[in-house]
């Protein structure tokens, strides 16, 4: 907005607000070179704004010109006309974490008219940057962490939150040499149980004057405590907090852990400084927004704090979670020899209420829900919707002979298959003594097509997530001949997760499509395509396996009729072969999955895991009146 005063006219001269454009893009970036001067100086200018810039890094405010006010002089006066220009500055914190939040003010400057040269003189000093600024003041930025987000159970009550801890290291200023520093690296090393030749490295490493950190530890109850370290020359205790659940083994793949943020962390989210924490893996990672929160920021010039925003904390994270079923699941896999996975859902609503992981080999590794593997015979439900859709129904005759060639491949059921069920047979017989050639032979009747709607109708759909990275099936579309055929009782090139099948055995005891989730969703799905009509037959498809199948030599587990299949699937090859193994099943509003990588069968290995299960979790919902 431009005002005019005064009684003089106007004459032809350079419009002001050419002049006042140039000096609010300077005053942005500090370059005063296209600025006219009629007092001031251009480098103490361009000084003032680098000093004010440089703990910002590479945010710039915005400036821009708000008003501008002419002065013109009487008709009879020699004075020059003159001008004051008001800038706006605006800085957008939320580039350094200070989420919608600005900073802004206003500063002004006084122009004289100079008709010789047809210019607009700056007549400016260093508050045109900022007000009451002389230029030369210390500048800084400190921020506050905002408390983070909980992490929240199937029944509303935290599970991960932020617990005292114990920061165990060395402070270097106490050690005097490097043989000492060293030598003290080792000892404490040793004692709390991590590299000693890395920490080592890591103590020389540092600064004379540094806190080098060798482990965090729980204050209540950790594996090292301050008396087993308190003698170690030079180790130093920092008492802090951090988020964690109870123990250190519960569900720590979903949950996730949060740590110091590295060099790649700064390098992709500019908001982040040295010191911070962030999530590193699971919930912790995948929902870090929602966790972290806004830091709280204080702006400092010279002695006066001219800009502040308290921290806001980070939202809580709601799971389905129910901490004593995940514990009873824990203690299942854990009790095993080889790689073992359990994933328990509700069917009424896809929680994963329960999802353990047993992975001696590679304890990093999410096995229920990040690996795939052939499912043998539990991807027969898979099959049997796709055949059910394709005109059977369970009491249809299907043929379950001794053997079925496709494409020059012999396909058997396995050894000691018995004799009185070779033949035709009804289906929902086929399924429960688990024939293979009744499902081989079908490989003309149903397409590779028909088997991934399928998987994808009983919630094997990867395009919806659960809230951490995961798979839940690998469907081939394409499969053809002797290798669909193979796919067909769950061996060829079809895999899935424990995930996946759990996710089965829910679509089927609740009669749609259901999509498991671990993190609450803000939106649903698209339901699917699993009719009730469709869930009823498959759930009489599974009722005989316990009845007189594969399972028939399981104890009877009490409560309603637990549905289930078995499965067992080659993997291998030579000396080297051996069987996954696999279970899945439901009772009332519980579905299960249990595989282990290594087995006998599914119905000697893997049933009795899921009956402990089952009967565990009868009794925990009961308690909990669920």
């Amino acid at each position: 907005m431009i005002l005019l005063a005064g009684c003089g006219g106007e004459e032809e001269r350079a419009d002001i607000s050419g002049a006042a454009e140039a000096a609010a893009e300077a005053i942005a970036t500090g370059d005063f070179t296209d600025v006219h001067f009629g007092s001031g100086q251009a480098q103490t200018l361009a000084d003032a704004v680098e000093n004010l810039h440089e703990p910002f890094g590479e945010l710039s405010p915005e400036v821009r010109v708000s008003e501008t006010e002419v002065e013109e002089p009487a008709e009879d006066s020699v004075r020059p006309p003159r001008a004051e220009v008001t800038f706006e500055h605006r800085w957008d914190l939320e580039e350094i974490g200070v989420e919608a939040e600005q900073w802004g003010y206003s500063t002004k400057a006084d122009y004289v008219y100079d008709q010789e040269s047809d210019t607009w003189l700056l007549e400016g000093d260093t508050d045109l940057v900022l007000p009451d600024y002389a230029g030369h003041e210390s500048v800084s930025i400190s921020t506050t962490n905002a408390d983070r987000g909980r992490i929240m159970d199937g029944s509303g009550r935290a599970i991960v939150y932020n617990r005292e801890v114990v920061r165990i290291g060395l402070d270097k200023s106490q050690l005097e040499s490097e043989e000492s520093q060293a030598e003290a690296a080792t000892e404490l090393a040793d004692v709390v149980g991590i590299d000693s030749g890395g920490y080592e490295e890591r103590v020389l490493a540092y600064g004379d004057e540094a806190f080098v950190e060798a482990i965090v530890v729980r204050t209540d109850g950790g594996h090292v405590t301050a008396a087993d370290v308190e003698n170690i020359p030079g180790v130093h205790l920092v008492y802090d907090e951090m988020p964690l659940a109870e123990s250190s083994d519960f569900a720590p793949q979903l949950l996730g852990r949060v740590g110091d943020v590295t060099a790649e962390h700064l390098e992709s989210d500019p908001a982040l400084n040295i010191g911070d924490t962030v999530g590193l893996s699971g919930i912790q990672s995948v929902h870090e927004s929602t966790l972290r929160g806004s830091p709280g920021i204080n702006i400092t010039v010279g002695d006066a704090v001219l800009y502040s925003v308290d921290p806001q904390p980070g939202d809580d994270v709601h799971t389905g979670i129910l901490p004593r079923l995940q514990d009873l699941a824990q203690e299942i896999v854990d009790e095993q020899d080889v790689t073992t996975a359990l994933v328990a859902i509700r069917p009424s609503d896809g929680a994963i209420v329960a999802s353990a992981t047993h992975n001696p080999e590679a304890p990093q590794v999410n096995t229920a829900v990040e690996s795939t593997f052939a499912p043998g015979s539990t991807f027969k439900m898979v099959s049997a919707l796709a055949m059910l859709r394709d005109g059977l129904s369970p009491s249809s005759n299907v043929p379950c002979p001794n053997s079925v060639t496709v494409h020059g491949q012999q396909f058997h059921n396995v050894s000691g298959f018995q004799d009185q069920y070779v033949g035709n047979i009804p289906f929902d017989t086929a399924v429960a003594v688990s024939c293979n050639t009744t499902f081989a032979a079908a490989w003309n009747d149903v397409t590779s097509a028909d088997l991934a709607e399928a998987a994808r109708d009983l919630g094997m759909d990867n395009d919806v997530g659960i809230g951490v990275p995961a798979i839940k099936a690998q469907v081939p579309e394409d499969a053809d001949q002797n290798l669909h055929a193979a796919n067909l009782f769950g061996q060829g090139t079809v895999e899935t997760s424990t995930l996946g099948m759990a996710a089965a055995a829910a679509s089927i005891a609740d009669g749609r499509t259901v999509h498991p989730w671990l993190v609450e969703r803000e939106d649903h799905p698209d339901s699917g395509n699993l009719t009730e009509d469709e869930g009823e037959q498959l759930r009489e498809l599974m009722r005989g396996t316990v009845d007189y199948g594969t399972l028939r030599d399981l104890d009877p587990i009490s409560g309603p009729h637990v549905y289930a299949k078995t499965g067992t699937a080659e993997a291998g090859s030579g000396d080297d072969t051996y069987s996954h193994t696999w279970v899945i099943g439901s009772q009332a509003d519980l579905a299960v999955a249990v595989f282990l990588e290594e087995g006998e069968w599914g119905s000697s290995t893997n049933g009795p895991l899921m009956r402990e299960f089952l009967v565990g979790a009868r009794e925990i919902l009961a308690d909990q009146g669920s």
